[in-house]
C-alpha cells in the first residue's frame, strides 16, 4: 500500500515546482524550529503537555469482576441463561440478569493501541485514502441489516428507523426530559427552605374560586432552564449573548462591576458555549471558527484542491479562558485551545473535560509523515502550539474514518493532558469520571459495536479500555443513558434471522442488566425512564427505572396530565389565566385513578394587563419547601408595574410573604427567575439583578443595574 501511495505522490509532483517552503533544507529547518520551541517550553508548560503516557503494547483494560474466570463460549453461556430463566411477556424476551459482567470479546483484544510514532499514524492516513474500499460505521452498518431483515419479513416493516445521526447531548450523565423541572440551578451549597414566618391568616379567596373549580393549565409546558447564572466566592456571573456578566454579591450587597468578552481575531468567530465558576476562578469555553487563507501562489496546493477540497475551508477549535476575578474584575490566567469542532464538556473538582470532532484538518496536502499539521491534531497553551504526541494517539483495530475524537482535561492549575482515537462517530457519552466513544467494529464472528473508555480524573485522561457488544446498535436513543447506567441496543444476527439484544453497564462498562428480543427492531426512543423500541410486528415498551430489575414489556404510555406542571408540595403548582384575565396560582393533585383535581388556587393579580414571563414556562417559578415564588407585571395608566412574590402553601391556600416592586417604562426590566444562593434570594430581570432576604416578609436588600434605566416617573 506504501508504494503504492509513492508512486501516487511520485507521479503527482513530478511536473511541480515545489515552493520554498517545501524545500528539504527548510523542511528541516522548521523541524528544528519545532523542536527547539518545544523544549523552551518545557519550562513553561506542565511535563505532561509533552511526555508519552503507557507504553503503546500495555493499555490499560477495564476490570471485570475479579476472580472470575472465562466460562463457556459466549453463545452458550447465553442460551444457557436464557433457557435458565422463565420467558417474559409472550415468550419473546430471555432475562440474562446481573452477574453476567463479562461480554463476549476475543482474548487479549485491548481496542487499539497507541501510535509508537508519528509514521504509524501516517500509514493509517495513506492506507486510508489510498486504499477506497468502503468503510463501514455503525449508521452504514444498521443500514445494512435493516436493508437484509426487511427482505427476510417481505418488506412488512411500517416503522421506520429514527435518524440515526446523533451525539449525546450536554449533561448526558443526567438527561432529564423536557416536563422535569429541578430546584434553581447552580447552588453553592444544597440550601435548606425559605424559613417560614409566623402563620398568616388565611387570605380570602378569590370570587371565581367558588364557581370555577377546572383545573387550569399551563399554556405551554414547563421545561428545565439554562439560567445563565453561576455563583463565584463572593460574585456571580451571568450570561448576556457573548458577554459574561461581572456582579459582586457579598450578603445581599450587588455591584456591577465588569464583563469578560471573547477576544477575535481576524477571521474569526466565536460562540460563548458555556462558562463556570469555582472558588476565585471564571472559566470561560468559545466555540470558534477560523476561516481558511487561500494558497493563490501555491502551486501544490492550488493543483491538489479536486482531492483535498477547498483549503479556504474554515477550521473549528475550542477555546478554554481561566480568569482570577479579584475586586470584580477579571484578570486573565491562562488560555487553551484545543482543535475541532465542540461534542461534549463537562466541569468536575476543578478540571475541565472536554471532547471535540477533529475533522478540517485537510486544508493542505498530506505531503509527508513530517507535515504534522495536515493530519494531527494540535493544542495551544497561551500562545505556544503543541502537537499530540503520537504517544496520545490511538489506532483502533478497525476504523471507520480518519476524523479524530480528542480528549482533553484542563486543570485550574494550568496542567493539561490530551488524548485523541482515530474513527469518531458520533457516538459519544460524557460523564464526570469517564468518557465513552461508541464505534462500529467487526470480527470473525460478524459485526459488533465497540466501546472505549477514558477515565476521567485531577484532570487526567487515561485510557482504561474497551468492551464490545454483539450486534449494531441502533441509532437515536439506541445508546442512552439512564442514572448511571447506559443502556445499549444492538441489533445482531444468528444463523439466519435477527435478534434485539439490550444491555444495561454500570460506569465501569459491568453489565448490569441484560435481555433479548427475539425480533430484529429498528427504532429506539426514550421516554422518561422508559426504553421503547419498535419493529415490524409491534412495540416493546422496558422500564428502566430499576436497571438491576427483570425487564419487563410495559403499556405504551398513556399521555401524562401532569406533564408541563412542577411539582410541589406533594403535588403540583402552575400559573394561569383566567379567562378574566387574572393571574392565578394553582395547586393541583392526582386522585388514585391518575387524574388531576384541583385542590386550591388563589387570585394573584387581577388587573386585566397582568402578565408573568412564568404563564408560557411553568419552569421560572422558583420553588423552596411549601413555599413558590413568581414574576409578574401589569400596566397601571403610568408605567409598568414589575413584582416578585412568594407565596407560602398552608391550610388549604396560598398565603403571600411578601413582594417586591420596580416601576419602569423598559421591558427589560421584567423579573424573569430567581436563585436562592447563601441565605439570599437573587431575582434576575434582563436589565436588574435584586438581591432580597425572607423573613416575616420579603425584603429588598440591594440591587444592582444591568442597563441604566431611564425611569423618571413615579413609584
Amino acid at each position: 500500500m506504501a508504494n503504492k501511495a509513492n508512486n501516487i505522490y511520485t507521479e503527482l509532483f513530478e511536473s511541480i515546482p515545489i515552493p520554498s517552503r517545501l524545500e528539504p533544507e527548510n523542511i528541516a529547518a522548521m523541524l528544528n524550529e519545532r523542536a527547539g520551541a518545544k523544549s523552551l517550553s518545557a519550562e513553561k508548560v506542565p511535563e505532561k503537555h509533552i511526555k508519552a503516557e503507557e507504553p503503546a503494547s500495555q493499555p490499560r483494560r477495564i476490570e471485570m469482576t475479579p476472580g472470575k474466570k472465562r466460562s463457556a463460549s459466549p453463545f452458550f453461556r447465553t442460551a444457557a441463561a436464557m433457557a435458565a430463566c422463565a420467558a417474559l411477556a409472550l415468550g419473546v424476551i430471555g432475562y440474562m440478569g446481573a452477574g453476567e459482567t463479562e461480554l463476549p470479546t476475543e482474548d487479549g483484544d485491548v481496542g487499539g493501541a497507541y501510535a509508537s510514532d508519528y509514521n504509524d499514524v501516517h500509514k493509517t492516513f495513506e492506507q486510508y485514502y489510498v486504499d477506497t474500499a468502503g468503510k463501514k460505521t455503525l449508521d452504514s452498518a444498521i443500514k445494512d441489516i435493516e436493508h437484509s431483515y426487511n427482505e427476510n419479513e417481505n418488506d412488512t416493516q411500517t416503522s421506520q428507523p429514527a435518524d440515526p445521526s446523533v451525539t449525546e447531548s450536554p449533561e448526558p450523565a443526567e438527561t432529564t426530559s423536557s416536563a422535569d423541572v429541578s430546584a434553581p440551578a447552580v447552588p453553592d451549597e444544597p440550601e435548606a427552605p425559605v424559613t417560614e414566618p409566623a402563620e398568616p391568616q388565611p387570605q380570602a379567596p378569590a370570587p371565581n374560586e367558588t364557581v370555577d373549580d377546572t383545573v387550569p393549565l399551563p399554556s405551554s409546558e414547563a421545561f428545565k432552564d439554562d439560567s445563565g447564572i453561576v455563583f463565584g466566592d463572593g460574585f456571580m456571573l451571568r450570561r448576556d449573548g457573548n458577554t459574561i456578566r461581572i456582579i459582586k454579591a457579598s450578603a445581599g450587597e450587588l455591584d456591577y462591576t465588569g464583563n469578560i468578552f471573547p477576544s477575535y481575531e481576524e477571521m474569526t468567530s466565536k460562540t460563548l458555549a458555556g462558562f463556570y465558576a469555582d472558588g476565585m476562578r471564571a472559566i470561560a469555553v468559545y466555540s470558534e471558527v477560523r476561516g481558511g487563507a487561500p494558497y493563490a501562489n501555491d502551486p501544490v496546493n492550488g493543483l491538489i484542491d479536486g482531492l483535498y477540497g477547498q483549503n479556504t475551508e474554515p477550521r473549528s477549535s475550542v477555546e478554554v479562558c481561566i480568569y482570577t476575578i479579584r475586586d470584580g474584575a477579571a484578570f486573565l490566567d491562562s488560555v487553551t485551545v484545543q482543535s475541532g469542532s465542540l461534542v461534549d464538556m463537562n466541569y468536575v473538582n476543578g478540571s475541565l473535560y472536554l471532547v471535540t470532532a477533529y475533522n478540517d484538518y485537510r486544508v493542505a496536502p498530506i505531503i509527508g509523515v513530517d507535515d504534522l499539521e495536515s493530519y494531527v491534531p494540535s493544542y495551544t497553551v497561551n500562545g505556544v502550539k503543541y502537537y499530540i504526541e503520537a504517544s496520545d494517539i490511538m489506532i483502533p483495530d478497525y476504523i471507520s474514518t480518519t476524523d479524530y475524537t480528542v480528549i482533553s482535561g484542563i486543570s485550574l492549575t494550568g496542567g493539561v493532558s490530551m488524548k485523541a482515537v482515530l474513527g469518531y462517530e458520533g457516538r459519544v457519552v460524557l460523564r464526570s469520571g469517564a468518557v465513552y466513544l461508541f464505534g462500529y467494529d467487526s470480527s470473525a464472528s460478524g459485526d459488533r459495536t465497540s466501546a472505549r473508555v477514558f477515565s476521567l480524573s485531577g484532570g487526567n485522561v487515561d485510557y482504561a479500555g474497551c468492551v464490545y457488544i454483539d450486534g449494531v446498535a441502533l441509532g437515536g436513543d439506541g445508546i442512552s443513558c439512564f442514572g448511571s447506567n447506559i443502556a445499549v441496543t444492538a441489533v445482531r444476527k444468528v444463523n439466519n434471522s435477527y435478534e434485539t439484544d439490550i444491555t444495561v453497564f454500570d460506569g465501569t462498562m459491568n453489565v448490569v442488566s441484560r435481555a433479548v428480543i427475539n425480533e430484529a427492531l429498528t427504532t429506539a426512543e426514550r421516554i422518561d425512564t422508559s426504553l421503547y423500541l419498535s419493529g415490524a410486528q409491534r412495540r416493546y415498551g422496558i422500564d428502566l427505572s430499576d436497571p438491576a430489575a427483570p425487564f419487563e414489556i410495559k403499556e405504551e404510555p398513556k399521555p401524562d396530565p401532569a406533564k408541563g406542571l412542577v411539582e410541589f408540595d406533594g403535588g403540583y403548582v402552575t400559573l394561569t389565566k383566567a379567562p378574566d384575565g387574572s393571574l392565578q396560582l394553582a395547586k393541583i393533585v392526582k386522585n388514585a385513578a391518575g387524574e388531576l383535581r384541583l385542590e386550591y388556587k388563589t387570585a394573584i393579580c387581577s388587573e386585566p394587563s397582568c402578565d408573568s414571563k412564568a404563564l408560557e414556562n411553568n419552569g421560572l417559578l422558583f420553588i423552596s419547601g411549601n413555599v413558590v415564588g413568581l414574576p409578574y407585571g401589569y400596566y397601571d395608566g403610568y408605567d409598568y408595574c414589575y413584582r416578585y412574590a412568594l407565596y407560602r402553601a398552608a391550610n388549604g391556600s396560598f398565603s403571600p410573604m411578601g413582594e417586591i416592586e420596580f416601576h419602569e417604562t423598559d421591558s427589560a426590566y421584567e423579573y424573569e427567575r430567581a436563585i436562592l444562593n447563601g441565605g439570599v434570594l437573587y431575582i434576575f430581570s434582563e436589565g436588574r439583578i435584586s438581591a432580597a432576604v425572607v423573613g416575616d416578609s420579603l425584603v429588598l436588600v440591594d440591587s444592582a443595574e444591568i442597563v441604566e434605566s431611564a425611569y423618571s416617573g413615579h413609584h
